[in-house]
This record gives C-alpha cells, sequence and structure tokens, in this order.
C-alpha cells in the first residue's frame, strides 16, 4: 500500500492560515449578528422590523397605544397575530408620558429567531415580559415586576444570558437565566458587587436621585479620568432643570468584548421620572444612556467607571 505525502510550499500555508482566520472570523460576527439587540423606546405607535418566525422574510410588529394601555400584534403575510400577556386580563403596560415602554429584540435562543423582551408600568410599578415564538404564535413565557433588565455574553461565543433585577435601598439584586427546552431557567451565576458596573451604577442613580441638592458632592470615584467634560455637562443639566429625579428601570448590555470575551464595554440605559420643583404638574421622562469601561486599578470597587454620559 502506498502513501502520498504533500509537501506544501510556505505560502500555501500562509493561505490556509489566512483562510480559518477569515472563518472563524465570520463565524463570531455571524453570531454576534444574530444576538445583537434593539432597544426601542415607545411612547406612541411604533412598528419594529424582523424575521420574526424565520422564514427568511421581514414580518412586522405593531406597537400601539389603545387609549391608557399598549397593544403588540405581529403580521405575518395576511394574517394578524396578537401578542399578549399570559393573563389576558392584564395589559402587557400601561401608557404613560413619563414612562415610555421599551421593546427589545434579540435571540437569546440562537435559533436565528428574536425573543421579545417588554419592558412597561402599570400605574408606576414595572413590568417586565418576555415573548417566544413557538408553534405559529409568540408565547408569553416570562413576566415579573421588576425594573432591571440586563443582556451578557451576547457579543461573543458563549451562552447568553438574561438579567433581571431591581434596585434596592442597599444595592442593586440581580437573578440570572438561561433559555434551555423553550423556557428560561434560573442558575446560580456567583457575582461581585462590580458585576456588569452595578455598585458604579447604584451610586449614580442614588446620585441622579438626590440633585439638585448634591450637585457639588458629585462622586467621582465612580467617573473615568478620561470622561470629557460634554457629558459632567449632562449633570449639570439635570441640575439646572430643578427637578425631583425618581429611577424608574434600566436595561444593560455589554456593548464589547475582548479576544478572550471578557467585557471592555458596557452600555446601561438609565429612565428616570423628573418632577419640577416649582410646578407639581410638569413631569417628564429623563433617559441617559451611560457607557461604562473597565479600570485595572479598581479591582475590589467600581471596577467600571463611566466613560460617557448621554442624555436622550
Amino acid at each position: 500500500m502506498n502513501f502520498r505525502v504533500i509537501f506544501l510550499k510556505k505560502k500555501h500555508i500562509y493561505f490556509i492560515i489566512f483562510i480559518l482566520i477569515i472563518f472563524i472570523f465570520l463565524t463570531v460576527l455571524l453570531i454576534s449578528k444574530n444576538s445583537s439587540a434593539a432597544f426601542n423606546n415607545v411612547s406612541d405607535n411604533k412598528v419594529l422590523k424582523a424575521d420574526f418566525n424565520g422564514d427568511g422574510k421581514e414580518e412586522e410588529l405593531y406597537i400601539k397605544k389603545d387609549g391608557t394601555k399598549y397593544i403588540l400584534e405581529l403580521k405575518c403575510k395576511d394574517k394578524i397575530y396578537p401578542i399578549e400577556a399570559e393573563s389576558k386580563q392584564s395589559p402587557i403596560g400601561f401608557y404613560s408620558p413619563y414612562w415610555p415602554m421599551r421593546v427589545t429584540l434579540i435571540d437569546v435562543s440562537r435559533d436565528k429567531i428574536p425573543e421579545i423582551f417588554v419592558q412597561a408600568s402599570n400605574k408606576d410599578t414595572p413590568i417586565q415580559h418576555v415573548f417566544f415564538w413557538n408553534n405559529e404564535k409568540f408565547e408569553n413565557i416570562f413576566s415579573n415586576s421588576n425594573n432591571i433588565l440586563g443582556f451578557i455574553d451576547c457579543k461573543n461565543n458563549k451562552t447568553p444570558k438574561v438579567i433581571s433585577g431591581r434596585l434596592q435601598d442597599a444595592g442593586i439584586w440581580m437573578s440570572n437565566y438561561i433559555f434551555l427546552n423553550y423556557k428560561f431557567k434560573n442558575y446560580n451565576y456567583e457575582t461581585t458587587n462590580t458585576f456588569m458596573g452595578k455598585d458604579t451604577i447604584f451610586t449614580f442613580i442614588k446620585f441622579i436621585q438626590s440633585l439638585p441638592q448634591s450637585e457639588e458632592y458629585t462622586p467621582k470615584e465612580i467617573f473615568s479620568s478620561n470622561i470629557p467634560g460634554s457629558s459632567l455637562s449632562v449633570i449639570g443639566k439635570l441640575s439646572g432643570d430643578n427637578n425631583t429625579y425618581v429611577f424608574q428601570d434600566a436595561i444593560f448590555m455589554e456593548n464589547r468584548c475582548d479576544k478572550n470575551g471578557n467585557v471592555s464595554e458596557i452600555i446601561w440605559t438609565l429612565n428616570f421620572r423628573g418632577t419640577s420643583n416649582k410646578d407639581k404638574n410638569i413631569v417628564k421622562n429623563y433617559t441617559l444612556n451611560v457607557n461604562l469601561i473597565p479600570d485595572e486599578n479598581s479591582k475590589e470597587k467600581n471596577y467600571f467607571k463611566i466613560i460617557s454620559i448621554n442624555l436622550k
């Protein structure tokens, strides 16, 4: 039996390595694209487009304000599919001029069909819903009254994870979930106070709620030394508006990861209600996009520091 030995020239080896690198890059890019989130604030009617049923074509998700409540409907070809809470008597969310509903589309199941995450309110009480496409309809597979929603491992090739939590007097409480067998499964995941910057965000939220009186006592330890003056001026803007601020809800996700899958930037979107201190009848919504990056010199506290703040 004869064996044939193939000798490759150095340039051929380099070419094969180059092709492998491109293949790996495109694979990771595809995974990241399928898991990328689309955060959408909704104050009135809105239409979102995506492939909601996996047929390779875009369908339309209608978000409508019906009196004091919101309704969601999916238009697929010539059919309309209502998207309803598990308890049909309970609306998905109520309309509020100072608390917009947020609809997030993200494929945490990695089946190329985005799940629908809803954050809303019911008479100033937060609501969260998760809808999953199953057997020609979206099922409400998860609901609670938490006010913080997060996504991790959605920018790498790890299993996406969903965080549901709430702001408490002593800090931010979080519960962890993965999507398994068409359900959300709670799992134990040991976290620290610095996890996804929650200690920094907690301090920042408490600071905003103490404005305008406490502007001169800005907690400098939560800000990166490279934060631009334009970001810090947002605090001056909020203080100058002379409101009493109340935290309503938040959503967060890693914005970038390094080559090892470690988080290198996080974005938090924080939603506040601002009531004028001059006229209690004037109530507005204030939404802040807050970006955080790691600080290698801060291991035990405020490891993630704020690098930018934008008022939407």
